[in-house]
Order: C-alpha cells, then structure tokens, then sequence
C-alpha cells in the first residue's frame, strides 16, 4: 500500500460549455500546484455576487486537470484518490467519464478509480468545481484542501475511516486500547489475512501487540477488534499533549504488507452539570476561539505550516480551545491540534433544509447530509483534540418542532458513529424564533431608531443588543428551542449568555456552553464560566480575521455609512483578537511591533483596503478597529 500526496502536475482554467473547446473558444488551462484557490487570484469588484459577505470576489466554474501514468502491474491493485477538500459541487471524471461528486465543500471524500482506468497508459483525470453566491463568507473555490493517491492490493484497509482507536478505561497504572480495523475485500475470491496492530509510546516504544485472522467474503467488508493494554499511560491533556501511535500491519493480502501509523491521545473525558467538563479527571473552562476556514493572504488554500502556525498563535494568545466555524476542520489543522494540545469543537453545517444563501448547501443536504457526517466523524475519530462535535450553526429549523427532528437525526447518527465526544449546537434562539418575533423587531426597530436620533449609531447597536437579550430569555425563544435543546449533551449558546443561570435553574441537569459571544461582553461572560460549573466555557466571534463579512468590526468615523458591512473595498471582518497575519489585537505602534507581527505589517498593510478607519489604525496612529462587539457595537448573529 502507497498513499502518496497527488498536488502537482495539475491545470485549473475557467469552466465553459463544452462546445467552447471545439470550437477553440476555451481559455487555456494554466499551471499549479495543489492546494489552490481559483477565485483568490482573481480581481475583486464592487458588484461581485458575493458582495461584502464574500469580500467582494467573482464566482465561478472552474476546470482542474492532470494526467495519472497507470503502470499495467495496477491491474490487479485498487486506486484511488482522497479529496480532503473541493469548494464546491465537486464533480470528478476519469477519461472522460462520470466517477463521483461531492456538493459539500468541505467534505473530504475518495474515489476508487479501479473501474475507469486504462492500465499502461497514461489516464486524464478532471475535476470541476463552482461557487456562487453560496457563502455567508469568503469560501474560495476549487481543490483548496490535499489530495492523495492511493494504490493497494483489492484487499486492503479503506481509505476513510479504515482504523479506529479507543480508550475506554483508564487508570493510573494501564489503558485498555481497542483498535477496529476494517479490512476490505474489493477482489473476486475470498481471502484470508493477518491483522497486527502495535501500540508505540510517545518515544516510538511498541508497549502492547496483538495479532488476529480475518477472513473476508468477495466485495464485502469484515472488521477485526482486538483488546490491548498500555502500562503507565501518559495522559493527553492541553499541557501535555503525548501522543501515542497505532502500527497496524496487513499481511497475507500481496507481495508486500499494508502498513498504516494512526496517532492517538489516551484520555478520559467526564461532563456533569457540579463539575462541568472534566478532562483525565480535572475540571477544563474552554477559553475559545471561533475561526473560519481561510488562511489570510494565502486565500482558503490549505497548507499544513499554515493552519499549525494559527493554532500555535492561538494557544499563545491563551486560547485552549477552537471552534471550527462552520464547517469540518482541516486535517492539517486537527493534526496541529493533537500534537500543540489545543482543543476542537468540530462543525458539521452552516445550514440544513433551509438556506442562508441563494444557492447554498442546503439544496443539497436532504440527501447528503448523512455521508457528510459520516466523513467528518472518520477524519476525527483518532483526535484526541476534538472532545465536541457541534451538528450546526444558528439554524432556523431549530425552533420548528417539526424541522427541529433534522437535530435529532444528525445528533443520533453521530452517537452511532462515535458515543465518545459530546454533541452541542450553536443555537441562536433569535434566529431559532425569528419568524414569530415580528411584533417585537417593530417594537425594538421603533425604539432603535428613536435613540439613533438621540445618540447616534452606538445607541442604536447598544438598543439592539439589549433587545436580543430580551428575545433570548423570553418564553417565545424558551418554548421555541425546547426541543432541540433536550436533545443535545451540552446546550450551546450563540449570544445567549442572558440564558446561562437561567437554564441553570430551570433545568439542573442542564450544561451550557457559550458557542458564540460577543467580544465587548468577554469579562463578564468568563465570569459566568468562573461562577457557574455547569457553563463549561466560552467561544469568543472570532479569534482569527478572516476574509469577507467585511469591515463588521471596523471602526465609524463621522461621516461614513453606519451600514453593518464595510464598502468596496473592504477585504477582511476586522472582528478577531488576531488579525489575519497571526497580529495581536490592537496592535501596538510600528516602533514597538512584536516579532511575530513586524514581519507581517507591511503586506498586510498592503493587502488591506485604504480607508479612513483601516489606514489610520495600521501604521499605529489613531485608535484601533475593534472587533465586533468590543467596543459598543455588537456583532449581528451568524
């Protein structure tokens, strides 16, 4: 077995009508390595579609080719290719020919060639990908994520989710560690083999083996569980973060054995409403950060240096925790979690049945939602960082008793696939209730525009934030998100940090976490966590600029449109402790920048649009943008 990266060698052009190649009207394609972001090259414009949600950048389909050399001693192997990410509505061909598709964007996915390919010749593969007006942020496009070629024999561990590892008792003096390695017959005999797994210590030590036979039917799958014990476990926790490794070995299958190395994390994770998230025993607040997916200046490619050193910057910032906001993590950035000791709420959806964007995913989540979950628990499973899986982000269904059984849906799938993390939600009961609070938007709007008369557009935010907290703790939101709260190990909260001693009384049993808070409120939300044991942390909006939903953090000055958006030619949010270059917020003076951020201050300075506000606050003279929310303007929900 090989799994080798397959990033270079590739062609992106725009995608047209497939007339326009015969009649020589289809632009060339032009070379590049993977990961890649079609759009991020591209020139902004005022009237882009995305508009100010995406950063004033262009739509597009887009073409991404490459030639796969097929020796003829494949004939009897089984190919493939693992796509860890395509933005989006990925559609793969071979030779020609329809293979597979994927309308998540953030999905990770694979695709067995083996009934497409012509061995000893060389084989096209092509893959297209579109964005449009699909994003409530800047999403980017094309194959921004790795991908890998894989080449074994028909009898093989899959490619996705082959091997998983548990550790269901621990103590001081051993750990039981369970491997279940699934081993596929993609061949036409039945076929006997040898499954050895060993268990190596953070210093490479094997410290526990065990071998088993399997034997598997033609085109079917048989799954080998085998029981070890670790002496003396080193725990996995933030301040330690040791690692340990399963060696899995596949004999009997060909002329050489399938060797797999798969790392894990041996800890306990323990939740109750007296002592709040326990990890190996000790009581864990989550100081969190919400972060979208981009990489800054790099666009949405996806490169592993990158995505450790935001992690790394993170934890430095005193940030224990991440919420991936609102998609599955990357891979490259769950690996740096493990091994920095930072912990991962992970996201499932942005959306379900119903949209947030014209054509966004929710056109395809009816039928697909269940192998997108189940990708996501496959590429998580062996993290010891991630400890809470999160099935959405402000949905509406949310508040519908009837689009509320989408919720139960995911969260039973996900108890299925993995009963060893908690299921939280990133609820919002405003947007949870929306359709129902008309008369209180008008009554709040009426107050709102009275007190922007009399003290301008802070009044005005200031009235809409108290006016939240009211919808959050009325009975319309209580009885609204009932549902959906019950169903959830730990209920989280988007804004609602007016609800937390509130649920405290009302439902004893009940854990809550702040999924989303606002910036400006930070010292009195951490003093909720302190003070109450059922409220196991909190996620500041948002720990890392991002792209799109531009200028919702920046600073008005007189004068200048108090619209929530920034004008063309914003670029950024502008609402993040860190900037987008790993910055500090708000940044010092030019003369005393730190080393991590006096590399960066001159492209940033570059990258970033020229306004008023932007302009005066990067070389240091006048105030600071703040992020949203940290001063008295609040952030919108999301």
């Amino acid at each position: 077995m090989t799994r080798t990266p397959f990033n270079t060698g590739w062609s992106c052009r725009r995608k047209t009508s497939i007339f326009a190649d015969v009649q020589g009207q289809a632009e060339s394609g032009h070379s590049i390595r993977l990961p890649h972001d079609a759009i991020f090259s591209l020139d902004r414009r005022a009237d882009a579609p995305s508009g100010a949600a995406g950063a004033f950048f262009p739509d597009g389909a887009f073409e991404y080719r490459t030639m796969l050399d097929v020796p003829e001693e494949w004939a009897g192997k089984h190919v493939a290719l693992e796509f860890e990410g395509v933005y989006r509505d990925a559609m793969v061909y071979v030779n020609g020919a329809f293979v597979a598709q994927r309308p998540n964007g953030y999905a990770a996915f694979v695709v067995s060639l083996d009934s497409h390919l012509r061995y000893g010749a060389e084989n096209t593969i092509r893959v297209d990908a579109r964005a449009h007006d699909d994003s409530r942020w800047y999403s980017g496009a094309g194959i921004y994520r790795e991908v890998h070629l894989w080449v074994s024999d028909r009898m093989h561990i899959p490619e996705q989710g082959g091997i998983r590892i548990t550790t269901p008792d621990i103590d001081s003096d051993r750990a039981v560690i369970t491997s279940a390695t699934r081993v596929r017959n993609a061949g036409l005999t039945t076929s006997t083999a040898t499954v050895t797994t060993e268990i190596l210590d953070p210093d490479g030590r094997v410290v526990a083996a065990e071998t088993s036979p399997v034997t598997v039917l033609p085109q079917s799958d048989g799954v080998v569980r085998q029981r070890m014990y670790v002496p003396n476990p080193q725990r996995w926790s933030v301040d330690n973060p040791a690692l340990y490794s399963a060696r899995t070995r596949l004999d009997g299958v060909g002329e050489e054995p399938e060797i797999r190395a798969t790392p894990f994390g041996i800890r306990t994770l323990q939740l109750d409403p007296d002592n709040g998230l326990r990890i190996n025993g000790e009581t864990v607040k989550l100081r969190g950060a919400c972060i979208h997916h981009d990489n800054g200046i790099l666009g949405a490619a996806t490169f592993a240096d990158a995505e450790e050193r935001r992690v790394r910057l993170l934890k430095a910032a005193g940030f224990n925790a991440i919420r991936s906001s609102h998609n599955p993590m990357s891979a490259a950035m769950l690996d740096a979690c493990d091994r920095l000791g930072m912990l991962v709420m992970d996201e499932t959806f942005d959306m379900w049945s119903e949209s947030k964007s014209p054509f966004d995913y929710a056109l395809a989540f009816p039928e697909w939602w269940e192998r997108d979950v189940e990708a996501m628990i496959a590429a998580d499973f062996n993290h010891p960082s991630v400890i809470l899986y999160s099935i959405g982000n402000e949905i509406p269904e949310t508040g519908n008793p009837i689009g509320s059984q989408w919720g139960r849906k995911l969260a039973e799938k996900i108890r299925e696939l993995d009963d060893t993390r908690f299921i939280t939600n990133g609820i919002n009961g405003f947007v949870s209730a929306l359709s129902e609070m008309a008369v209180m938007i008008a009554e709040a709007t009426a107050h709102a525009e009275q007190d922007a008369a009399d003290g301008g557009v802070n009044a005005l935010m200031g009235n809409t934030a108290d006016f939240m907290d009211q919808a959050m703790v009325s009975p319309l939101v209580t009885e609204a998100t009932a549902e959906s709260f019950a169903l959830l190990d730990v209920v989280g909260l988007n804004y609602g940090d007016v609800r937390y001693e509130m649920e405290a009384r009302e439902h004893p049993n009940r854990i809550v976490v702040g999924t989303e808070t606002f910036p400006s409120r930070i010292d009195a939300n951490w003093k909720l966590v302190t003070d109450n044991a059922h409220v196991i942390g909190d996620f500041t909006w948002s720990g890392w600029d991002y792209l799109g939903e531009v200028g919702v953090g920046r600073v008005r000055y007189e004068g200048e449109s108090d619209a929530f958006d920034g004008e063309y030619p914003w670029l950024t949010s502008w609402s993040a402790d860190l900037d987008m270059t790993g910055c500090r917020r708000p940044c010092p003076s030019t003369a005393r920048l730190s080393s991590v951020c006096a590399p960066h201050r001159t492209s940033l300075s570059a990258a970033l649009p020229t306004t008023a506000a932007t302009s005066r606050s990067a070389n240091g003279a006048g105030p600071t943008p703040s992020p949203a929310g940290a001063g008295t303007s609040p952030r919108a929900p999301r």
